[in-house]
């Protein structure tokens, strides 16, 4: 009952030029609109619950009520392997992506598209953290070691580390769901190598970087179905555009920014090419292989 008095006093505000209402709908079948909420950073989160607080989901999920005059199914997802399978099978009508995501969600064969920033500028870029005691000084060392990874669907923590780790066998690669579980493996020697987030401090004594990838991390993105993109979805726009201070601070919402393509043209590549490779079972040995395209062929190794 209060979700329903304190949707319909949103909707009463709108009507009287609070937050401004279209007559256009947008919708996914059966007049519902399937929004998948992973956020615009990697491996920040252990679990669902801490994608948004309740009071910041409930907020989203009324102007996004408000704005597609449809039914709205919010799903919070910090697994980066299960967002991207709901990518895969076209599970969401709308989605706030982190920038693993947002490339791959280009390369669905036209089922997706871009159409907000999401996100905070920042140095990030793709690092292999050691531990300096081991004397692990060039990625050839790391031949027969133990390789800690984000799952898969994340940039900085799955396949740029794979990219740049081709041709080298490891003995076993495990997965953790944040960096910070990534650091405390590597701290416990549960594993050798970690991929690692250079934004982010590692606070840890003893730990180096092994190698950083030159490309700086993009930006995550707001991504529309391809029957929404089609339908008209100016107007659930604008609404979002001009009521941006109700949504979360954390998604990095830009108002009527458009993501930058060339800064994810390259990367697309990466992550299209990866994922044609034969990929690592947690637990397991793997040796990282697989074919490149033109566009990247000269990159990564394991010099």
């Amino acid at each position: 009952m209060k979700r329903w008095l304190s949707l319909l006093a949103l909707l009463l505000t709108s009507a009287c030029g609070g937050v401004p209402r279209s007559d256009v709908s947008l919708c996914g079948s059966g007049g519902r609109l399937r929004v998948g909420l992973v956020g615009a950073e990697e491996g920040q989160l252990e679990s669902a619950a801490g994608v948004l607080a309740d009071r910041e989901q409930f907020r989203l999920r009324e102007l996004l009520t408000v704005a597609s005059r449809c039914e709205v199914q919010l799903e919070p997802v910090v697994s980066p392997e299960q967002a991207r399978l709901r990518l895969k099978n076209g599970g969401w009508d709308l989605a706030f992506l982190p920038p693993g995501l947002t490339a791959y969600a280009l390369e669905q064969n036209g089922g997706y598209g871009l159409v907000r920033q999401l996100g905070r500028r920042g140095n990030s870029k793709s690092q292999l953290l050691v531990k300096a005691s081991r004397g692990l000084t060039s990625r050839a060392d790391l031949r027969g070691q133990r390789l800690g990874l984000l799952p898969r669907g994340a940039l900085s923590g799955f396949y740029l580390p794979l990219f740049n780790l081709h041709g080298l066998r490891f003995s076993e690669v495990h997965y953790a769901l944040s960096y910070a579980r990534l650091r405390e493996m590597l701290h416990d020697d549960k594993v050798d190598v970690i991929a690692w987030d250079g934004a982010i401090p590692h606070g840890m004594d003893g730990f180096e970087v092994l190698h950083e990838d030159s490309h700086l991390i993009p930006l995550g993105a707001l991504a529309l179905s391809q029957p929404l993109l089609q339908a008209d979805h100016q107007p659930f726009l604008r609404q979002l555009d001009e009521n941006v201070t109700q949504l979360p601070r954390s998604l990095g919402y830009a108002s009527g920014v458009l993501p930058e393509p060339y800064a994810l043209k390259e990367l697309r590549a990466i992550v299209a090419a990866v994922e044609g490779w034969s990929l690592p079972q947690g637990g397991q040995a793997y040796t990282v292989y697989g074919a490149k395209s033109a566009t990247i062929a000269g990159q990564g190794g394991n010099r």
